[in-house]
């Protein structure tokens, strides 16, 4: 076989595994569509078939230009282990980012925090994970270091709770303030109020001007924001209908005179 047959058919062999991966990915989104449901992470299923099917292109190709395959193989082994001290660290890369892929430690659209950044997972590719921060930045963090790393999922499941501290004034009973607070709570339609959920709260302790009480409630994704005003809210008009205030710092003065000193100190 001449040169230019092997140059025609490793392109063609490119161009077949390009567009079979992009028909793959219309099948699989147009099955997930048919269901109702939308495909939860299309980037990464993306790089996932260019890996796929550009690896089977790959190996084709090596099998149409070089008839014997055996002392290519030899010369890329012994290629390979100095290329790979030379591009140790992107290789590290490369290896975590499987391994995630694989392992879906992180999936596209997760709500995480890596290491010093928060945000939303665009995408895993083979070099980088990629987070939208959110206030809007984007942030590329090499693979090793989400592999190697702490991962703090904010949302495992589609609820999730929440804690607030209220400081309520030393004339009111503990009693009285942790009956007004658990109203708060069970009047808040968007708390979340399914089976095996419980929201309650408990006292948190004696402050310098207030005695401290902590309310735990468990909410939806949606309503992050929402329920977090409208507690505070409600919070704010049951204690004024209660003829509760809200404390604030105070510092107490004892003026003392004493004897034998001319004068206060």
């Amino acid at each position: 076989m001449s040169t230019l047959s092997k140059i025609g058919i490793s392109l063609l062999l490119l161009l077949v595994a390009y567009y079979s991966s992009k028909l793959t990915f219309r099948v699989i989104q147009g099955f997930y569509s048919r269901k109702g449901t939308s495909l939860k992470a299309p980037n990464t299923l993306r790089l996932v078939l260019n890996i796929f099917f550009f690896l089977i292109a790959a190996m084709i190709i090596l099998s149409v230009i070089f008839e014997d395959l055996i002392p290519v193989i030899t010369g890329i082994g012994v290629g390979g282990l100095v290329v790979g001290i030379a591009l140790q660290r992107p290789l590290e890369n490369i290896i975590s980012g499987i391994f995630l892929l694989v392992g879906r430690a992180v999936i596209e659209g997760d709500v995480v925090k890596i290491g010093e950044h928060s945000g939303v997972v665009e995408t895993v590719n083979l070099n980088h994970t990629i987070l939208k921060s959110f206030d809007g930045k984007r942030v590329l963090i090499p693979n090793i270091s989400v592999w190697r790393g702490e991962i703090i999922h904010y949302w495992p499941g589609p609820i999730r709770r929440l804690e607030m501290i209220v400081g309520l004034p030393y004339e009111v009973e503990v009693s009285v303030a942790l009956s007004v607070l658990q109203e708060v709570i069970d009047e808040e339609e968007l708390i979340y109020k399914g089976e095996g959920i419980s929201n309650f709260v408990v006292f948190n302790g004696f402050n310098t001007s207030s005695i401290d009480f902590k309310l735990y409630f468990w909410f939806e994704r949606a309503n992050y924001f929402d329920v977090q005003n409208n507690v505070a809210a409600g919070i704010y008009k049951k204690l004024k209908e209660k003829g509760i205030t809200i404390p604030f710092p105070q510092l107490d003065i004892h003026v003392k005179e004493l004897p034998g000193v001319g004068g206060i100190q």
